[in-house]
């Protein structure tokens, strides 16, 4: 009988896994995913030789890069639901929420998001688990058959930065029948999910080429609690406020016609008053600082 693998987990103690014991099975109920050996995992990954152990709570880096991108997932998986025939491509976390690229067919308009946000809480209440797999990229491309955007991405493997490992082997993530190709990890199931919203749409092209396919982008953001979500909606609303562009026409300091083009400013009286004030202290400040001052041709 093989030794039960040593866990060292981020206390110092150590604990001795079972064989055939996933690594959640030792970690907080928090947890959300665990580093082990210094590789961030799911909470199903069974160990198999002695290995460092630190448990990924919700409101780490790690912990909302999880939750991210596993939310990522259920709105696509919504989307699909809702929109039969789509062609799902990438659906990364960012550094505040996550976005999913999709080929609809029809188009989303943002007034559409409610509708995606109700099917996604649908998803999340019945509380399914991600379960990953490993097959060859030969049974990844055959599973994906009518997913042309996950095909190219196998059939390129490695050529992608962030997509998925170069290798003969590809990771899948399916929840309820339906399957993403991905390295993950993701959460234990949906039921962890919850404090998110959709916020807009766009169109991107696939793979940020102009050449290829215009997809339909839908970002959103998710956060550990509901609290932190709210706060982080609340930091957007300040923002807003304090936009340069909305003060700027607000205040009648300036403007920026159609017939010049977007961020083309036209300096209104109040505004040069301003600009002039601004322009002075920095003058001043260079020469206080010992720099000379020279004036170059705009195109310069």
């Amino acid at each position: 009988m093989a030794p039960m693998p040593r866990l060292t987990m981020s206390n110092g103690t150590t604990v001795e896994l079972p064989e055939g014991e996933p690594v959640g099975s030792v970690v907080s109920p928090d947890a959300v995913a665990a580093r082990v050996g210094g590789i961030l995992r799911d909470l199903s990954f069974v160990p198999g030789s002695d290995a460092s152990v630190e448990a990924i709570e919700p409101s780490s880096d790690d912990g909302l890069h999880v939750i991210r991108h596993s939310t990522a997932h259920v709105l696509a998986q919504a989307v699909c639901d809702l929109f039969p025939g789509t062609k799902y491509a990438i659906g990364p976390p960012t550094q505040d929420g996550f976005y999913y690229d999709l080929e609809v067919p029809s188009a989303v308009h943002e007034a559409d998001l409610s509708a995606i946000e109700d099917r996604m809480r649908v998803i999340v209440q019945a509380d399914q688990a991600f379960v990953r797999e490993e097959v060859a990229r030969s049974e990844a491309v055959a599973r994906f058959e009518d997913q042309p955007y996950k095909r190219e991405i196998v059939e390129s493997i490695g050529q992608a930065e962030g997509e998925v490992s170069p290798g003969d082997t590809v990771s899948l993530y399916r929840n309820d029948g339906w399957v993403d190709l991905c390295e993950g990890p993701h959460v234990p199931s949906t039921g962890r999910l919850g404090a998110f919203t959709l916020t807009s749409t766009a169109g991107a092209y696939w793979r940020g080429i102009e050449t290829n396919p215009m997809l339909t982008r839908i970002y959103g953001t998710a956060w550990a609690t509901e609290a932190d979500l709210e706060a982080h909606l609340r930091r957007l609303e300040e923002a807003e406020q304090r936009d340069h562009r909305r003060l700027g026409r607000e205040l009648d300091l300036f403007s920026s016609p159609d017939a010049l083009g977007p961020g083309l400013w036209i300096w209104h009286a109040r505004g040069g008053v301003f600009r002039k004030q601004l322009e002075d202290w920095v003058r001043d400040l260079h020469l206080e600082r010992g720099y000379d001052l020279i004036v170059t041709p705009h195109i310069a």
